[in-house]
């Protein structure tokens, strides 16, 4: 054995494969970014605390180590010694806004690739906007191995999100999805695919329904699902159409990712999410961005959504193209899109009324370069907008998008503030229960109580 300087390789490899596993725990353990050290205490502000139950009038936030350890009326909580006063009177805090059905492709059109600057910048991106935590709802082939490194890194403290980014959790690529099935599929081939995802550390694992004949069969959905709970992890499916939204329920899945947009669903249909506790997350502005742009938006000039176009550019450009415009108008497929929205929103109501639980999440960030126009961090507003417009009270959209979201995609930590949970939070100009639009009047946007550099990606605002 060669032993060189006093080290012998054996040496040398064992101590590569104690950092590589330290790593790998940690990273598997870890749901942190860098917290703010020291300690804060935010004073004066109406705090929606993301749980459904009534404001905070005058409160104060008390946030050590990024994580909050006092919360409650001025009357009773009092900044500490010490501690960083800033005072936020007159302004609403709510906590940081989860993404339950977001996405960070790259751009393969513009971007050859190395992708990980633009999968950054869109994560970014997302932050300035008041998004806190996101679930990846699946990678494509070419920015798997990206996706995981930065959410692996994220969660040691190190790397390019590490701050300034919302927190990374993410499902693999969706199963037998190269890119798609071809119908031949076993459930031995689901269960060797979902068990790929195991080393990886799949935060979820995604399906996907599309309603044609290559689509994988029920045992074999059946199969991935069963597998997938076997080793922890729980579920979500693509669907467009009842009938595969049953086929996902009676295997088993924990959470339908879109609105059923084909029909009605019937209600032998939602009480079995009920007895079940199947989650929907309705991405009900997906559907409208995909023909939304047949004319040139009104929000193209709106200062909110202009922060986010060093994310946005390149797709604005060719969406304000008026020959892209005619394409859209003229497009029978895209031209689909508006019934199935009309169809999904019809649909919302009922499960609201039965107590079915809703988390909010928008489909941003899908494949840009065929899918235009789902923009990172606004669409997210817009999403809670139309979630009101269905039914949703603005309490109820808030809570779908803070602790609902937590709950159903399992993001420990976040999602409302109370003692103990992280200091993800958001603090507004105004109050969004009196309009939900008012989610977008942000101040300022921390996120383990550090304040977020709402000028790193944006330049303006």
């Amino acid at each position: 054995m060669s032993n060189h300087g006093g080290v012998s390789t054996l040496t040398k490899r064992f101590v590569l494969f104690a950092f590589f596993a330290t790593f790998v725990v940690l990273a598997a353990t870890a749901r942190a970014q860098i917290p703010a050290p020291g300690m804060i205490a935010l004073t004066g502000a109406r705090v929606i605390d993301g749980t459904g139950a009534a404001p905070i009038e005058q409160a104060t936030v008390v946030v050590t180590n990024g994580r909050i350890t006092a919360i409650g009326s001025s009357s009773t909580v009092t900044p500490p010694a010490g501690a960083t006063v800033i005072n936020v009177a007159g302004k609403t805090i709510i906590p940081g806004l989860i993404n339950s059905h977001a996405h960070i492709d790259p751009d393969i059109s513009v971007n050859p690739g190395p992708y990980r600057d633009e999968m950054v910048r869109r994560l970014k991106t997302y932050a300035i906007y008041g998004v806190t935590s996101i679930m990846t709802l699946g990678f494509e082939t070419y920015d798997e191995p990206e996706g995981f490194y930065l959410r692996d890194t994220q969660r040691l403290g190190i790397g390019p999100v590490a701050t300034d980014a919302p927190r990374l959790y993410a499902a693999g690529r969706p199963i037998l999805f190269r890119p798609g099935p071809t119908g031949t599929e076993t459930a031995d081939d689901a269960r060797i695919d979902v068990q790929r995802h195991v080393p990886l550390r799949a935060d979820f694992i995604k399906l996907h329904l599309a309603g044609v004949p290559t689509d994988l069969k029920p045992d074999v959905v059946a199969a991935a699902i069963d597998e997938s709970h076997k080793h922890n992890m729980s579920t979500a499916v693509h669907i467009v159409y009842l009938k595969d939204a049953k086929t996902a329920i009676a295997g088993g899945v924990d959470v339908i990712a879109h609105s059923v947009r084909d029909m009605d669903i019937d209600a032998a249909t939602i009480a079995e999410m009920k007895r079940r506790n199947v989650a929907l997350i309705p991405t009900l502005v997906r559907d409208r961005s995909v023909f939304i742009y047949e004319n040139l938006p009104d929000f193209f000039k709106d200062p909110f959504f202009l922060r986010g176009m060093q994310a946005y550019k390149h797709e604005v450009d060719v969406l304000s193209d008026p020959a892209t415009q005619q394409r859209y108008r003229t497009n029978a497929g895209i031209q689909a899109s508006k019934p199935q929205l009309a169809q999904g929103i019809k649909n919302l109501k009922p499960l609201i009324d039965a107590g079915i639980t809703i988390a909010m999440g928008s489909d941003s960030g899908s494949i840009p370069d065929r899918n235009l126009g789902r923009w990172v961090g606004y669409n997210e507003h817009a999403e809670l907008e139309m979630l009101v417009q269905a039914g949703m009270t603005p309490m109820q959209a808030l809570v779908s998008a803070t602790s609902t979201a937590a709950r159903v995609m399992k993001i420990d930590g976040a999602g409302s503030l109370q003692t103990g949970k992280w200091a993800d939070l958001v603090v507004l100009n105004a109050n969004p229960l009196t309009d939900i639009k008012n989610t977008r009047q942000i101040d300022s946007v921390y996120i383990g109580g550090r304040k977020v550099n709402m000028a790193g990606v944006a330049g303006t605002n």
